[in-house]
C-alpha cells in the first residue's frame, strides 16, 4: 500500500475516535445537566465543606470567605453563601471544635433569646440550651435538642427562634450549616430541607416533594 493510501486510513481513523469522544463528552455533559436542575431548581455542591443545597436557578449565588466569631457564640463562620440579593437566603458555614454554636450573637440588640445547641459525647446526643431564658416564658432547663425533623440528605434540622427564619443544621459534631434569611424570602426552610452531605445518596420521592415545595414557595414571593 502507498504512503498515501496509509496516510488517509490513519486520518480516518483519527476522525473517527474524534466523533466517538465529542460524543461521549456531550454525553457526561448532558446527564450533569439533567441530574443538577429540576423542577426550576439547581443543585449547588460546596466541595470545600462536603455539602449540597437546591436553590432556584434563576437566582446567582455569591461566595464570601470570612472569619467571624461573634454571629455564632461557640463557633466561627468561616464562609457565606448569599443566595440571589441582600436580605434573601443565606447559608453560613461554622466551624466549631467545642462541638456548640449559638443562633443569637452575644449582647444582641434583638430581644429574642438565644438558643444554643452543643453535643454531648457521653450521650451521644445533641443538647439545647437557653443562655438568656426561653421567650415563651416556660423553663430553660437543658434538655435533649428536638432531632425528628431532617433534611433530605437525613441530616438533623435544629429549630431556631431567631429574629427571621433559621434553621441549623449539623453536617458533623464540629460543623455547622446555617441557613436564615433577612426577612427577604418565603423559601428558606425549603432550601434548608434541600441539604445533604455531598454526595450522598437521596431519595428521589423526598427530593422531588421538597423541591416541588421550595419552588411553589419562590414563585408565590
Amino acid at each position: 500500500m502507498s504512503i498515501f493510501g496509509r496516510m488517509m486510513i490513519v486520518g480516518a481513523v483519527m476522525i473517527g475516535a474524534a466523533v466517538f469522544f465529542d460524543r461521549d463528552a456531550s454525553a457526561a455533559e448532558s446527564a450533569a445537566t439533567g441530574t443538577g436542575e429540576t423542577s426550576g431548581m439547581r443543585q449547588y455542591t460546596n466541595t470545600r465543606f462536603g455539602f449540597s443545597f437546591w436553590y432556584p436557578k434563576a437566582l446567582q449565588i455569591t461566595v464570601s470567605t470570612t472569619r467571624d466569631g461573634k454571629s455564632f457564640p461557640g463557633g466561627v463562620a468561616v464562609e457565606t453563601l448569599q443566595v440571589g440579593p441582600a436580605g434573601g437566603v443565606s447559608i453560613h458555614v461554622v466551624n466549631s471544635p467545642k462541638r456548640m454554636i449559638t443562633d443569637e450573637p452575644n449582647g444582641h440588640a434583638s430581644p429574642i433569646a438565644q438558643t444554643k445547641y452543643f453535643y454531648d459525647a457521653s450521650s451521644r446526643k445533641w443538647m439545647v440550651a437557653y443562655p438568656e431564658g426561653t421567650n415563651s416564658g416556660e423553663s430553660g432547663a437543658t434538655t435533649a435538642a428536638d432531632v425528628s425533623k431532617k433534611t433530605i440528605g437525613g441530616l438533623p434540622m435544629l429549630p431556631s427562634d431567631a429574629r427571621f427564619d433559621t434553621t441549623i443544621i449539623p453536617l458533623s459534631t464540629t460543623r455547622f450549616i446555617v441557613v436564615q434569611d433577612g426577612g427577604g424570602s418565603a423559601f428558606t426552610g425549603e432550601l434548608a430541607q434541600s441539604v445533604a452531605p455531598a454526595g450522598a445518596s437521596v431519595d428521589a420521592s423526598a427530593r422531588s416533594a421538597v423541591l416541588q415545595a421550595e419552588t411553589a414557595k419562590y414563585q408565590k414571593q
